[in-house]
């Protein structure tokens, strides 16, 4: 297990590099520039000429892409607070060594990544590091600043709307699919269709109107907002308020995105549940007389959850990026509003360094779901 995590990380490294080779030429066959909009005035020639100079614009983009490579992946500055980075990461790679020797369990691969994660956290926590991401084109400023500066607006929402519709989702799938074609399962059918079909955009905006507008109106009080992440006044509100000031603010935009995320996990869920409830061996347990509720929860529900492991991941990848169309209705302040802006004005650090972040997620998430796989279905074998 331990040699198939090294050679996805390799194999990770390899397609980052691949992707910000595509996105880097994308970006420069835009047909625009980041300085098209100051050539309409006349008068900033001078100031054009600068910042070309200053950007590194009247090199050959390959030199570009290079200077930005080294750039976005060299750490301008990294300092050590105390020695607990240093004791983290050697008994992370002690502990690696151990369980790679001595522990033969289906379990090897997700306690390896749990102990780096772990030592990570405690790593970077205690380290001030930040790499050197570029400026903004936009005059925004600091790019690494830029981007993490929104990154908790995002996992705050993305992880809301993630928990939603993992505590709803698969439950409902997994009743309808042990209540087949009755009529809890039709109608949930239809409403997961319906959810799933209809944009998000129509989503965000009907909640905004039913249970922002529309309710307030009807019953006098301000229930939920329409935009932003907090009140004007958070700073001042005490503790409870300012958990009611956020939750006001996050219902909405969460559950917009939940919808759809549900209405997907609920279909992946019956349908998985189904094929496994068929299975042989479940035949076996229920032939041996085991209670039927311990043959579903045990039995079954462990190998049926594999195809949703690979959606939750997915998920959590592009949460990163976050929900740009959902931040941009909801004026949420998070990376995936970011993200449009850095597009519109054709900001190309602020795009390579988002983009490169989602392919980061990606790349982690897809490793630590093929280690779960192993862990929900013991025929799994990556050695």
């Amino acid at each position: 297990m331990l040699a198939y995590i090294i050679r996805r990380l390799v194999y990770g490294v390899i397609t980052l590099l691949a992707l910000s080779m595509i996105v880097f030429s994308l970006l420069q066959m835009t047909g625009g520039g980041p300085l098209d909009r100051l050539k309409l005035n006349p008068r900033m020639g001078p100031y054009i000429d600068t910042l070309t100079e200053l950007w590194g614009l009247d090199q050959p983009a390959w030199r570009q892409y290079l200077t930005w490579l080294k750039n976005y992946t060299t750490p301008e500055t990294i300092a050590l607070q105390n020695v607990l980075p240093v004791i983290a990461i050697g008994a992370a790679i002690g502990l690696t060594v151990l369980m790679a020797k001595f522990m033969k369990s289906q379990w090897q691969g997700l306690l390896v990544v749990g102990v780096w994660v772990l030592a990570l956290w405690i790593a970077i926590s205690n380290t001030t590091i930040k790499f050197n991401w570029g400026t903004s084109f936009s005059g925004a400023g600091d790019v690494w600043n830029l981007v993490f500066s929104r990154a908790g607006a995002t996992f705050r929402l993305g992880l809301t709307a993630l928990t939603l519709a993992l505590i709803i989702g698969v439950p409902l799938g997994i009743y309808q699919a042990v209540r087949q074609y009755s009529f809890f399962d039709q109608l949930g059918t239809v409403g997961a269709f319906f959810a799933f079909s209809t944009p998000i955009f129509i989503i965000g905006i009907g909640l905004q109107i039913v249970l922002a507008l529309y309710l307030e109106r009807w019953t006098g009080v301000k229930i939920f907002y329409v935009t932003g992440m907090n009140s004007p006044g958070y700073s001042d509100l005490s503790a409870i308020g300012k958990l009611v000031d956020t939750v006001q603010h996050l219902v909405l935009p969460a559950v917009s995105i939940a919808l759809i995320s549900l209405a997907g996990y609920a279909r992946f869920q019956r349908s998985s549940m189904l094929e496994v409830l068929h299975s042989d061996y479940l035949r076996t347990a229920k032939a041996k007389g085991l209670p039927r509720r311990k043959v579903i929860v045990k039995h079954a529900l462990r190998n049926a959850m594999i195809p949703v492991v690979t959606l939750v991941s997915l998920d959590l990848a592009f949460m990163i990026g976050g929900a740009i169309i959902t931040e941009s209705i909801f004026g949420w302040p998070g990376i995936g509003r970011l993200y449009i802006l850095a597009i519109t004005t054709i900001d190309y650090p602020l795009v390579m360094a988002i983009v490169m972040v989602i392919g980061m997620g990606l790349v982690l998430m897809n490793i630590i779901a093929d280690i779960l796989y192993g862990v929900l279905d013991p025929r799994v074998r990556y050695d």
